[in-house]
């Protein structure tokens, strides 16, 4: 990683209301974001980019992450739901969701659970059929690792931050870089956050590390 201070701060819109108190996330969005544009759309996402490319975050192999969590007090954090955490995360890895299966019991969700099961029949019978916004992301990531700690991000693929020189045309969003800006924009720390490019699929089908399994139903 770069030295200490050589990386500038993710500027976001403020996480604290004018009153002082901490704004609940997830999710904050970047400073210029379109106020009719959710977290997700292409604009908010490329000012995610512009704004971790600035600050100096890094995308590291598996192989990197591994040797990092051995031998430099990094801790790897699946920010994947948690059915898809229990199924298979990479080993010694925590869990702290950044989206949640969504819980089609609740009425206020049965309209997307509706939808959800006409868009993607072969969900139906799994652990779940979509996924919603994840309100205790950051106390369940602080059940783990103390605020501001060495943590490297993941999910399934890992996506990528674009290049400036295309405007980050060629960025891939995905939920570990999504909830990297929101810890980076919450002041965690740049020298401390760290992206896994290639997600879980490159640690266990490419390099064959191992991996953990544990009960759905712990949780």
């Amino acid at each position: 990683p770069s030295a200490t201070g050589a990386r500038r701060c993710v500027r976001a819109r403020a996480s604290e209301d004018e009153n002082g108190f901490w704004t609940p996330g997830p999710f904050l969005r970047p400073e210029g974001s379109p106020g009719a544009e959710s977290y997700t759309g292409p604009t908010v996402w490329r000012l995610m980019q512009e704004e971790l490319v600035g600050a100096g975050i890094e995308q590291i192999a598996p192989a990197s992450a591994k040797a990092m969590c051995e031998e430099d007090g990094y801790t790897l954090v699946d920010v994947r739901p948690f059915a898809d955490y229990g199924d298979r995360h990479c080993w010694g890895a925590v869990n702290a969701q950044y989206y949640r299966a969504m819980d089609a019991k609740d009425p206020s969700q049965w309209g997307k659970a509706a939808l959800s099961a006409l868009i993607f029949p072969e969900r139906i019978g799994t652990a779940y059929l979509n996924v919603t916004e994840n309100e205790d992301f950051l106390d369940e990531l602080q059940e783990h690792v103390e605020w501001g700690s060495k943590i490297i991000l993941y999910d399934d693929v890992g996506g990528v931050l674009g290049e400036p020189g295309v405007d980050y045309e060629n960025g891939i969003q995905t939920p570990s870089l999504m909830a990297l800006y929101e810890l980076a924009a919450r002041g965690w720390g740049t020298d401390n956050l760290l992206h896994m490019a290639g997600g879980i699929g490159y640690w266990d089908e490419i390099e064959g590390f191992d991996y953990g399994e544990c009960d759905v139903e712990e949780e």
